[in-house]
Protein backbone atom coordinates (compact mmCIF):
# COMPACT_ATOMS: atom_id res chain seq x y z
CA UNK A 1 0.00 0.00 0.00
CA UNK A 2 1.03 3.54 -0.56
CA UNK A 3 0.88 5.95 2.29
CA UNK A 4 1.13 10.11 2.67
CA UNK A 5 3.14 10.59 5.82
CA UNK A 6 5.01 13.49 7.11
CA UNK A 7 7.60 12.73 4.83
CA UNK A 8 5.70 12.30 1.74
CA UNK A 9 4.76 9.37 -0.11
CA UNK A 10 5.40 5.76 2.17
CA UNK A 11 5.52 2.60 -0.05
CA UNK A 12 5.33 -0.12 2.05
CA UNK A 13 5.67 -4.10 1.17
CA UNK A 14 7.57 -6.37 -0.12
CA UNK A 15 10.34 -5.68 -2.89
CA UNK A 16 7.94 -6.96 -5.47
CA UNK A 17 5.29 -5.27 -4.41
CA UNK A 18 7.71 -1.42 -3.64
CA UNK A 19 8.98 -2.01 -7.32
CA UNK A 20 5.36 -2.01 -8.88
CA UNK A 21 4.50 0.81 -6.74
CA UNK A 22 7.70 2.91 -8.05
CA UNK A 23 7.43 1.97 -11.52
CA UNK A 24 3.53 3.04 -11.68
CA UNK A 25 4.46 6.28 -10.21
CA UNK A 26 7.38 6.88 -12.74
CA UNK A 27 5.10 5.34 -15.50
CA UNK A 28 2.29 7.79 -14.74
CA UNK A 29 3.86 11.12 -12.92
CA UNK A 30 7.36 10.93 -15.62
CA UNK A 31 9.12 11.05 -12.20
CA UNK A 32 12.97 11.39 -12.52
CA UNK A 33 13.77 9.47 -8.77
CA UNK A 34 12.83 8.86 -5.57
CA UNK A 35 14.67 10.05 -2.30
CA UNK A 36 14.89 7.11 -0.03
CA UNK A 37 14.51 7.39 4.30
CA UNK A 38 14.89 4.35 6.52
CA UNK A 39 10.91 3.56 7.75
CA UNK A 40 12.23 1.47 10.94
CA UNK A 41 16.24 0.49 10.78
CA UNK A 42 18.88 1.53 9.10
CA UNK A 43 18.58 -2.01 7.70
CA UNK A 44 16.01 -0.61 5.38
CA UNK A 45 18.79 0.78 2.89
CA UNK A 46 20.09 -2.96 2.82
CA UNK A 47 16.76 -4.13 1.86
CA UNK A 48 16.69 -1.66 -0.51
CA UNK A 49 19.86 -2.27 -2.53
CA UNK A 50 19.90 -6.10 -1.94
CA UNK A 51 16.19 -6.89 -2.63
CA UNK A 52 14.38 -3.42 -4.46
CA UNK A 53 17.42 -2.94 -6.92
CA UNK A 54 17.71 -6.44 -8.04
CA UNK A 55 13.92 -6.62 -8.87
CA UNK A 56 14.14 -3.08 -10.67
CA UNK A 57 17.34 -4.10 -12.60
CA UNK A 58 15.69 -7.67 -13.56
CA UNK A 59 12.22 -5.42 -14.94
CA UNK A 60 14.68 -3.47 -17.16
CA UNK A 61 13.71 -0.14 -15.09
CA UNK A 62 17.04 0.40 -13.35
CA UNK A 63 20.88 1.37 -14.39
CA UNK A 64 23.09 -2.20 -14.01
CA UNK A 65 25.92 -0.05 -14.60
CA UNK A 66 26.81 3.65 -14.93
CA UNK A 67 28.91 5.40 -17.82
CA UNK A 68 32.50 6.28 -17.05
CA UNK A 69 33.64 9.80 -15.27
CA UNK A 70 33.48 11.89 -12.70
CA UNK A 71 30.50 13.80 -12.23
CA UNK A 72 32.43 16.87 -13.28
CA UNK A 73 32.94 15.11 -16.41
CA UNK A 74 29.26 13.91 -16.82
CA UNK A 75 28.34 17.58 -16.19
CA UNK A 76 30.70 19.68 -17.91
CA UNK A 77 32.59 17.58 -20.32
CA UNK A 78 36.14 19.15 -19.08
CA UNK A 79 38.17 16.66 -17.48
CA UNK A 80 38.27 15.35 -13.98
CA UNK A 81 39.55 18.04 -12.01
CA UNK A 82 39.36 22.09 -12.15
CA UNK A 83 41.84 23.50 -14.28
CA UNK A 84 45.20 24.92 -12.18
CA UNK A 85 43.82 28.46 -12.97
CA UNK A 86 40.80 27.55 -11.58
CA UNK A 87 40.33 29.72 -7.97
CA UNK A 88 39.16 26.32 -6.77
CA UNK A 89 42.07 24.53 -7.78
CA UNK A 90 44.04 25.70 -4.63
CA UNK A 91 42.20 23.68 -2.58
CA UNK A 92 42.88 20.64 -4.16
CA UNK A 93 45.56 19.61 -1.23
CA UNK A 94 43.84 20.87 1.68
CA UNK A 95 46.39 19.44 4.08
CA UNK A 96 49.57 20.98 2.31
CA UNK A 97 47.38 24.17 2.60
CA UNK A 98 47.17 24.36 6.16
CA UNK A 99 50.62 23.22 6.58
CA UNK A 100 51.64 25.91 4.45
CA UNK A 101 49.65 28.59 6.61
CA UNK A 102 50.73 27.23 9.46
CA UNK A 103 54.76 27.57 8.34
CA UNK A 104 53.68 31.13 7.45
CA UNK A 105 52.13 32.04 10.64
CA UNK A 106 54.86 30.49 12.55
Amino acid sequence: WVGIGGFGPLFVGSHETVADLLQEWVEETDVDGFNLAYALTHETFIDAVDLLVPELQKRGVYKTEYAKGTLREKLFGEGPRLEAGHPGAAFRDLAAMHRTRQAESA
